[in-house]
């Protein structure tokens, strides 16, 4: 049996032989479906990041029902749970930013800190810039504690959770 030919663009899908069995590409740290290998590494930050906003706008009219005791006697159609919130793309966005930095320094990186890297360091555009400005500063600490127990980010900021949806279902590819 021979190995899938892995596609990552048009050209790839054409250059198939008739019968020859083909696997998309994941995205990783070095490539990005719909952006190709070339991409700066800010570029494929930021459409990884986009993506996820866009999720969440798509998601809109969904809601989540929070109540603690659910009311067997609603009207209506049942209500459906949102897949990812703004919370779980800010609690996200700043998994990716600390994976920058080394393992040591990362159990000391509170979400305040974080915040502040973020707001700071990145040239924040487009839809990544309405996640970091909309809210008090302790509205995005909330924010983001909400995220990272939804990814189950721990204190040193890892998450299998995490690495399983960026890296797809590669563990080896997990830096």
């Amino acid at each position: 049996m021979t190995d899938k030919k892995q596609i990552k663009g048009l050209l790839d899908y054409i250059s198939l032989k008739p019968g020859e069995e083909a696997d998309f590409a994941t995205n990783s740290k070095d490539y990005v479906f719909g952006m190709g290998v070339g991409a700066t590494k800010d570029a494929n930050y930021y459409t990884i990041i986009d993506y996820l906003y866009d999720q969440i706008l798509k998601q809109e009219g969904a809601t989540e029902h929070t109540s603690a005791t659910p009311s067997t006697n609603t009207i209506g159609r049942p209500r459906k749970q949102k897949i990812l919130e703004v919370h779980q793309v800010r609690a996200f966005h700043l998994w990716m930013k600390a994976q920058e930095y080394p393992e040591g320094i990362r159990q000391d990186l509170s979400n305040r800190r974080m915040i502040e890297i973020i707001k700071k360091s990145q040239s924040l555009v487009g839809k990544s810039k309405r996640l970091w400005t909309l809210g008090t500063d302790e509205s995005l600490e909330q924010s983001v504690s909400r995220g990272k127990t939804w990814w189950k980010i721990d204190h040193e900021w890892q998450s299998d959770k995490c690495y399983k949806y960026f890296y797809g279902n590669y563990p080896e590819k997990k830096p």
